[in-house]
């Protein structure tokens, strides 16, 4: 194929609006990739995963087309593009996120344990558990502060870590998509 010319490009002009894609049944399709509907996902979910991202891809497209991109290859470069995309997010997101919701899940639940403990330490019941017998609520807390601290520090620390690594992935994901698009035939 040959390559794009860039003195051939303009400045966007009003083109006709490129249709979106639909995506074939139980499939999720965002731009050139593509994968049957895993069967946990309602098909609802599916569908507007699969209308957003066809929006997306057919607002690049329209996008491209307007500058000069012939028809056909903005379409190719907004499909990979899209793809590259949401691969590179998702790798980001779990790249970037689960190390350190690991150690946000460790702090918080040292934090968690130990706040847990004294709370219920202060207290200074016993409660009765069948099997294991009486247990003081300073355990009971402790073991409550622990789980709740470690579910919070995870949160805490990790979603904003896994949205950070989603950018950064889904920035060069679509920079390597839009590439590989673009020497597309």
């Amino acid at each position: 194929m040959e390559p794009v010319r860039i003195e051939e490009l303009h400045l966007p002009e009003p083109v006709p609006p490129v249709a979106p894609i639909e995506a074939p049944e139980n499939t999720i399709r965002i731009g050139q990739w593509q994968a049957p509907r895993p069967e946990w996902l309602p098909p609802e979910c599916a569908d507007t995963i699969n209308d957003a991202a066809a929006g997306a891809e057919a607002q690049v497209a329209t996008a491209l087309d307007s500058i000069g991109i012939p028809a056909g290859r903005s379409d190719r470069v907004s499909g990979a593009t899209l793809a590259g995309a949401g691969i590179g997010g998702v790798a980001g997101a779990v790249v970037a996120g689960a190390p350190v919701a690991a150690a946000g899940a460790v702090v918080g639940g040292l934090i968690g344990a130990t706040v847990g403990g004294i709370g219920g330490a202060v207290l200074g019941t016993v409660i009765p558990v069948p099997v294991i017998g009486t247990v003081t609520s300073g355990v009971t807390g402790t073991a409550l502060g622990a789980a709740v601290g470690a579910a919070a520090g995870a949160a805490v620390v990790g979603l904003p870590a896994a949205a950070v690594g989603a950018v950064a992935g889904g920035t060069v994901g679509a920079g390597f998509g839009a590439g590989v698009g673009v020497g597309q035939p």
